[in-house]
Order: structure tokens, then C-alpha cells, then sequence
């Protein structure tokens, strides 16, 4: 594994270091922060750095037993915690398996350290069940979790953590970074235009900004931004967009479809243009500042956050019936009434 963080993580990597150093640190921690800014490699990270047996200065050796056990994924001392495969919630069993696992002494005599992500994925029953943990941790256990919207936790989760907030890095930062690696990867430097529609995609978020690069989800973005004006126009049917839509790609579409929102919502907020000047869907994006008033456009992009979050729950809804929808409701923008 690499132990090195990214170079906008450093302020509070340098902090929690420090308490480390000084025998202070929490029993429990709060990652806060966009979802794929490197949250959870930092965690990865500091757990490498806690139970390494030669950490230097600030950094796992990766050399000694320690560090090898937990980069062959075989260090008892270490737990990651996360939705079984096919779920999107934490359950109360993995909570249970959480408690069993913090209440066995440590069998390499450091300390015990789980990571939970997300956090907000827990239920009901798995956030009471590990809201016990927090009031009373057992030994040297160390929990750590991962939130990219920590304001759906519970406050007493919340308060029982040192919260760490992590920012996206500045737009600079960003594409410095991503320039750098994606020119490592690929052997060919991508062009500045290119870095800088995948990062507004993502919405300044490095690591999500490399994986979209590597499923070529600028292209089938624009695509979408196509055929969503096309809709518009009464040139193609709902029916058929959401068909095509409910693949493998899903959730990122969702995502992209409320990006857009965000994006028209600034534009009618603030008149500003530089967020979607030279962008693919550009004039249909301003069309519908001018056209819609703030009303429509909140209305569905709260619709579009509702469906979201029913689509990442636990009930299955029908996916395509649920695009559908709210491509209905994209389309009543055209229409002096709007969405209802």
C-alpha cells in the first residue's frame, strides 16, 4: 500500500500526528468530508502509521511484520467495517461482529482499530449498537469512520468523535494533481480542458475525477447532457432514456443529472458563467436559468436528491420506473407550471 497522503491532506495529518506524539489521542474519529477527496486512504494510512512498529517520524516503514500483515490484508488487530456486497446499509450484525472483535485482547499487543465507511450507511439499529461502543470502547481500540454526508448521523455519534473536516483541495491543487497522475498511469498528458471538465464533473474531487477517467465518463456524460436536450425538445421519449440509463453506470447518471442542477441553480443565483462556459450542454444550461424560475429548479433537484436517496436505500425500487420520473419532471420545466 502507499503510505503517502495527498498533498491537501497534510494540515491535518501533521495534527494528528502531533497528538499521537503527545499520547493524545481520541478513541474515536470522524473523517468528514466530499466523497472522493482520499478519506479513506488517509485512514488507511494512519492505520498503517498506529500500528507499524518503526514508524518514522510520521510515516509506516512498511517494511516490518505490522505493515506486511496489513498489506496482505491479514492483520488481526485491523477490521474494516462496510456494507456487505450487493447492500448499501451497515447492519446491526456487522456492529455486533464489530463489538466481539474490539473485546478479544490484541494479538499483536498494540492497539485495535476498525474503519467504518460510510458511516452514514448504518441503520437505525447498527448506529444505537455502535453508539454503546462509543460510550464505552474497550482496551486500546481505535474506530474510525468515514462520512461523505456526516450531517445524516446521529449528534450523539457525532459528539463522541474527534471530527477531522476535509476540504476539496483549491481548483490548482487539483488539476496539478490530477495532470501528474493520470500522466504517470497513461504515459500521455491529458489536455488542461480535459482535466478540467473531469474535475467539474466531479465536483473538484480528485480520486473520483481519476475514475472517471478511467471509464470514459466524459464522453457518456455528454452523451446524457445530448439526449437530456433532445428530451427537452420533444425529440426523444422518457421511456427510452431511462431504459438505456438503468445500467452499470446508474448511480454515477443520478449523480451527474444533480450536478447539472447545481450547476443551472448557480447560474440563475448568481448570473456567473465561468462554471459552465465552454462545457458541453452549455445552452441548454443557461436556457433553462433563464427560462425556469428558482421554485422549478429546486423543486426537482429536492425531487432528484429524494429519489437518490431511495435508489442507494434498502427498499430496490425499480430504477428505470424512478428515472423515468424524474425525467418527467425534467421535461414540466418546458411548461408554464413546472414541476409539481
Amino acid at each position: 500500500m502507499n503510505n503517502q497522503i495527498y498533498p491537501w491532506q497534510k494540515e491535518q495529518w501533521a495534527n494528528i500526528t502531533r497528538q499521537y506524539n503527545d499520547q493524545a489521542l481520541p478513541h474515536a474519529f470522524l473523517f468528514s468530508g466530499l466523497k472522493g477527496i482520499g478519506k479513506l486512504h488517509f485512514a488507511q494510512c494512519l492505520v498503517a502509521f498506529l500500528l507499524c512498529e518503526n514508524n518514522q517520524g510520521s510515516q509506516a516503514c512498511g517494511a516490518c511484520k505490522q505493515c506486511k500483515l496489513l498489506e496482505a490484508q491479514t492483520h488481526s488487530d485491523f477490521k474494516l467495517t462496510e456494507p456487505d456486497e450487493g447492500s448499501a446499509v451497515i447492519k446491526v450484525d456487522a456492529i455486533r461482529s464489530l463489538v466481539s472483535f474490539f473485546s478479544l485482547s490484541s494479538m499483536q499487543g498494540g492497539e485495535k482499530i476498525t474503519i467504518l465507511c460510510p458511516a452514514e450507511s448504518l441503520n437505525h439499529n447498527a448506529a444505537n449498537a455502535l453508539l454503546k461502543t462509543l460510550e464505552e470502547p474497550a482496551g486500546r481500540s481505535i474506530i474510525i469512520l468515514i462520512s461523505h454526508a456526516s450531517g445524516k448521523l446521529l449528534p450523539t455519534i457525532r459528539s463522541r468523535c474527534q471530527v477531522v473536516d476535509f476540504d476539496t483541495p483549491s481548483k490548482q491543487e487539483a488539476h496539478r494533481w490530477l495532470v501528474g497522475d493520470l500522466s504517470g498511469e497513461c504515459g500521455d498528458t491529458p489536455s488542461d480542458s480535459e482535466v478540467s471538465a473531469l474535475l467539474n464533473l466531479s465536483s473538484n474531487a480528485p480520486l473520483r475525477a481519476k475514475e472517471y477517467a478511467a471509464i470514459n465518463a466524459l464522453s457518456e456524460n455528454n452523451l446524457m447532457l445530448d439526449e437530456m436536450a433532445a428530451l427537452l425538445k420533444n425529440d426523444v421519449i422518457a421511456i427510452t432514456l431511462s431504459t438505456r440509463w438503468d445500467d452499470d453506470l446508474f448511480s454515477l447518471r443520478v449523480t451527474w443529472t444533480i450536478r447539472w442542477l447545481e450547476l443551472i441553480l448557480k447560474l440563475k443565483m448568481t448570473g456567473d458563467t465561468k462554471d459552465i462556459q465552454g462545457q458541453h450542454g452549455e445552452k441548454m444550461m443557461v436556457y433553462l436559468a433563464e427560462k425556469c424560475s428558482e421554485f422549478q429548479l429546486l423543486a426537482l433537484y429536492r425531487e432528484s436528491l429524494n429519489q437518490y436517496r431511495l435508489f442507494l436505500g434498502s427498499s430496490n425500487p425499480n430504477k428505470t420506473l424512478g428515472f423515468e420520473y424524474l425525467l418527467h419532471q425534467w421535461t414540466k420545466l418546458m411548461s408554464s407550471k413546472g414541476v409539481q
